[in-house]
């Protein structure tokens, strides 16, 4: 089974393009909560709020997201 990523790549590249060291510069500059940043970049799941934010800071779509494949006897385990 496979699943669709944030990359953390690419989230990155924008942060060090803007100047953004923090989750709360991230706030400042987006309006979306740290909290929910935080989330963002520890769970790496998909967000709307979060990919559109990341598009208007630059974010290349094509780098965005990245494929993972999950071991699903694993993810059973």
């Amino acid at each position: 089974m496979s699943k669709l990523l944030l990359s953390l790549d690419e989230v990155d590249r924008v942060c060090r393009m803007h100047g953004l060291h923090s989750q709360v510069a991230l706030e400042d500059k987006t309006g979306i909560t740290r909290k929910t940043w935080a989330k963002a970049l520890k769970t790496r799941e998909l967000s709307v709020p979060v990919m559109e934010a990341l598009y208007g800071l630059g974010a290349r779509p094509n780098r965005l997201l990245v494929g993972m494949e999950i071991d699903t006897d694993l993810a059973a385990a």
